[in-house]
């Protein structure tokens, strides 16, 4: 099972918590893939780990490739507003692994998982269930439309309430 990451690799996006799972997942059938730049230091029993490849900044024309042969998109952000990532991955039918501290993207167990927490438990948890349970990536990546209220037909909607009121 191939798991994307796509973004700053920084504290503020839950990496800590997601290499520590990466630690306890040593010798599962995973790889683990880091796209974007890096703005912590990489510990160095996971610089050349053999399951994690640190792929560094990508031109935004090139992310495509990483979505397409990933088989989870994980997520595990401390706080982001959003998290268009997690759109673009849906977009590409890739199966979320994410935490409540982002855009409501992830339906827990329609279109991904949500963890309780960003926790290397909780993330360990969530990958070890998609591995031992290969179904669910299918069922999860079945899902590949977006919520109704991420759609453009939405937003415009919504932008032309607010304008009404304003």
């Amino acid at each position: 099972m191939r798991v994307l990451f796509l973004g700053l690799i920084t504290l503020r996006k839950g990496i800590a918590a997601y290499l520590q799972a990466i630690e306890k997942l040593k010798g599962q059938p995973i790889e683990f893939w880091f796209v974007g730049s890096q703005q912590i230091q990489i510990p160095d029993s996971l610089r050349n780990h053999p399951q994690v490849k640190w792929i560094g900044s990508v031109p935004r024309s090139e992310t495509s490739n990483f979505y397409k042969q990933a088989d989870v998109f994980c997520f595990p952000t401390l706080s982001d507003g959003f998290g268009l990532t997690q759109l673009e991955a849906q977009a590409w039918q890739l199966p979320i692994v994410a935490s409540k501290f982002c855009g409501e993207v992830v339906e827990h167990g329609v279109n991904g998982l949500q963890v309780s927490e960003v926790s290397p438990d909780c993330l360990t948890q969530s990958l070890l269930s998609l591995i031992n349970q290969p179904q669910k990536l299918q069922q999860y990546s079945q899902m590949k439309t977006p919520n109704i209220c991420f759609s453009l037909k939405h937003l415009t909607q919504s932008l032309q309430q607010f304008t009404a009121v304003s």
